[in-house]
């Protein structure tokens, strides 16, 4: 990968970590989605992402198709909460790889292009300053990374970014528990379009500047971890298409 902000991230390259090896000798390793020991992620509960993506119908206005790997229940609910609220930074990985399974699911069945035809941009939903300083990591963003990284080492390959061009500005209510018009309230005005200036992490051939991007015909992806009523993606789909981005369609790991 090259990239607009310097060398790749290890994250792209797919490696481990000292201190994921670590965690390993502290903390009993055990499958976040039924609790099996010394398994990450089992057979069994992989299983239950590798499915058909599922069309999601959401509450709020969104024109373009919402996919999710699986409904926000039994393991696949699991492993996203370990994830990115109990320190199963690990999962990253094969939740990454399963978005990129259904991309390429969703090339087969002709939902959108394929790889060769047009570039693939991957534009992670923000995360509020408050929740990455909780998690200590931006949760989506570590996914994407990794989404990205499958897509690009995988035959046939075409051009890839990953376009964190959201961002959340000003305070926002921990969205659990809200309606659909609650979400939009609590999030209306607050995404907002980064600098044009903001680095893109892309493969040879990509765009690599948010002009570029802009000029570039593309398959632009709106990815989260979980889709609830949708206010979410249709406010980032709002700020995006509003700067001239046209976004073809929403993943999520899961809908609720």
């Amino acid at each position: 990968m090259t990239t607009g902000d310097g060398d790749a991230s290890p994250r792209w390259r797919g490696g481990g970590s000292w201190a994921a090896a670590f965690a390993d000798l502290v903390v009993p390793l055990e499958c976040a989605g039924c609790g099996r020991p010394r398994q990450r992620w089992c057979p069994d509960c992989a299983s239950t992402l590798s499915a058909v993506p599922l069309t999601v119908r959401t509450r709020a206005d969104l024109r373009i198709p919402v996919w999710a790997l699986s409904r926000h229940t039994g393991p696949a609910a699991l492993a996203v909460s370990a994830y990115k609220d109990r320190g199963r930074t690990d999962l990253a990985r094969p939740l990454g790889a399963a978005l990129a399974a259904a991309v390429d699911r969703l090339r087969a069945d002709g939902e959108i292009a394929e790889a060769d035809e047009r570039p693939t941009v991957l534009v992670p939903a923000p995360a509020s300053a408050r929740a990455r300083r909780r998690r200590g990591f931006d949760h989506v963003r570590q996914v994407v990374d990794v989404l990205a990284a499958e897509l690009a080492g995988a035959v046939p390959t075409g051009p890839v970014v990953v376009a964190p061009v959201l961002e959340v500005r000003g305070r926002v209510r921990d969205a659990a528990g809200l309606g659909a018009q609650a979400r939009a309230d609590n999030l209306s005005g607050r995404i907002r379009r980064r600098p044009a200036g903001t680095p893109l992490r892309a493969t040879p051939g990509a765009p690599v500047t948010v002009p570029a991007l802009l000029a570039t015909p593309s398959t632009v992806l709106l990815v989260d971890d979980v889709v609830t009523t949708g206010a979410t993606a249709a406010q980032c789909v709002a700020v995006l298409e509003a700067g001239g981005l046209r976004v073809t369609g929403v993943l999520a790991v899961t809908a609720a």
